[in-house]
């Protein structure tokens, strides 16, 4: 008798355990990293007339790691950690 996976089969991982959590629509939203607030006031000019989504995230990428200054976007980035963790203070309060 062979060895392995029954036939019919499919090359698929078991399903975990418990499944995933259901996330909960009143949750806060999550901090934006500095990358995307940069992003988001340069993907106009980044983006080309037919490039896909991955070819303007790889271009912001290339652009975004050779940047020097970024304090202006990481300022952005800790105000709005700031917001999510007191946020999620009182969202874990109100629950």
């Amino acid at each position: 008798m062979a060895r392995g996976r029954p036939a019919g089969s499919k090359n698929k991982a078991s399903p975990k355990k418990g499944g995933k959590k259901a996330k909960d629509p009143n949750a806060p939203k999550r901090a934006m990293s500095a990358f995307f607030f940069w992003l988001g006031e340069n993907r106009q000019r980044i983006k080309k007339d037919g490039m896909g989504v991955a070819e303007v995230a790889k271009a912001a990428g290339e652009e975004w790691g050779v940047l020097k200054d970024k304090s202006k976007w990481e300022k952005m980035a800790e105000k709005d950690k700031r917001r999510y963790e007191t946020d999620m203070a009182a969202y874990k309060k109100k629950n």
